[in-house]
């Protein structure tokens, strides 16, 4: 019994440890090319400086072409955040998260305010949420004082151990909600 149970717990960690694995392998890759390209501008000789900037570019370029490397800038991993808003991810290190010892990893997305693109009662009190940006939100407790519309702002916050808690102008109470899509 308790080799089927480290046997188990080993099956269901081991794609999250490949994840992080592939993740760190990306990351030491783009540091690579980033050090490469680094390097070349240390070259105080015009035509060897010029011949290893050429290749390092190229390196980076095809490394881009081919999804081994992403490039974003600030802007770009603030609106990913706010796509995966919700989601109970691993922290993988992604898009900064905020906490690197250089300072420069982006803030964890805290809220979000948007306006509702659908409500769609599913019985009990209960709803999905869907917001402009397609996300979809499914409230986890029936109110009967909380009745959002079409074209409503709404704000959702995240809350203490993983919940996240929805107010919605005019619907009364806040309500707690789920990200589902």
């Amino acid at each position: 019994m308790k080799r089927a149970l480290i046997l188990g717990i080993t099956m269901a960690t081991a794609p999250m440890a490949t994840a992080h694995a592939q993740d760190r392998s990306m990351q030491a890759r783009a540091d690579d090319l980033a050090s490469d390209l680094a390097r070349c501008a240390t070259i105080a000789a015009d035509a060897p400086r010029l011949a290893c900037l050429d290749k390092a570019s190229s390196a980076l370029l095809s490394a881009r072409d081919a999804g081994q490397v992403v490039i974003l800038d600030r802007e770009g991993m603030r609106r990913a955040k706010r796509k995966v808003f919700g989601f109970q991810l691993p922290k993988l290190g992604l898009f900064g998260d905020g906490d690197e010892a250089d300072g420069r990893g982006e803030p964890e997305v805290k809220e979000i305010e948007s306006t509702l693109a659908r409500v769609t009662p599913i019985g009990g009190g209960l709803y999905i949420l869907t917001l402009a940006d397609g996300s979809q939100w499914q409230t986890t407790e029936g109110r009967v004082n909380f009745a959002p519309r079409k074209d409503q702002a709404i704000k959702i916050e995240a809350g203490i151990l993983g919940s996240y808690n929805a107010r919605v102008t005019g619907a009364g109470r806040g309500v707690k909600v789920k990200r589902v899509r």
